[in-house]
């Protein structure tokens, strides 16, 4: 927001016989910014999907670590080395790019939508894994990473179904950002009789 502040200049200038000078005065614009600015606030969809980013990358990086232990029995007693917290990383970045990628396959509404989101789930977790596997270790963290995942699901059950909720968490988040992205880009709809082409409309005109 500008505010335009006119400054004022005037200095003497003689005029015919007058004995007292008189004084032109001039006027000069300028523009003056205001020093602080009001920072944008987040919507709530936007809230919502930042939430969503967050949850994937932390539950990822959670299931990265679980990995690790699986791997190293050792390493939780022992201490993390360099390379197990950057698999741990890496796990929480390979979510995060994964959800990114996957579009909008997870937050649509309807029996459609709850097909995409399976869909998206298993985008996620797979691709996830893929990609955490190659940043932790490239070819052969790319070849075995979903496999290590996939078997760190399937020997705790628990686990699985504590992802799957992450997973559906991540679903109803995404959907709120998609209600809100659709009540912004998409018009609502116009009832006939509130048609401005309506008969009904032009006859209210012509009697006006």
């Amino acid at each position: 927001m500008c505010e335009t502040v006119h400054f004022y200049i005037t200095y003497p200038m003689p005029y015919g016989r007058l004995k007292a000078p008189a004084y032109r005065v001039f006027k000069t614009g300028g523009s003056m910014r205001p020093f602080s600015r009001k920072k944008a606030k987040l919507s709530e969809g936007e809230r919502a999907r930042a939430l969503a980013f967050l949850l994937v990358g932390a539950c990822s990086a959670a299931l990265g670590f679980l990995a690790v232990l699986h791997l190293d029995h050792t390493a939780l007693f022992e201490g993390f080395s360099l390379y197990q917290t950057w698999i741990v990383i890496a796990s929480g970045l390979g979510g995060v790019i994964a959800l990114f990628l996957s579009g909008d396959r997870m937050g649509q509404s309807g029996q459609v939508g709850a097909i995409r989101a399976v869909a998206g789930a298993i985008w996620v977790t797979f691709i996830g894994s893929l990609i955490g596997g190659t940043l932790g270790l490239p070819f052969y963290g790319t070849m075995f990473g979903p496999f290590i995942v996939a078997v760190t699901l399937m020997g705790a059950p628990i686990l699985a179904m504590l992802w799957a909720f992450n997973l559906l968490g991540i679903h109803f988040l995404l959907a709120t950002y998609q209600r809100e992205r659709d009540s912004i880009f998409t018009p609502s709809r116009i009832d006939k009789s509130d048609n401005p082409d309506s008969l009904r409309r032009r006859l209210q005109g012509r009697a006006i």
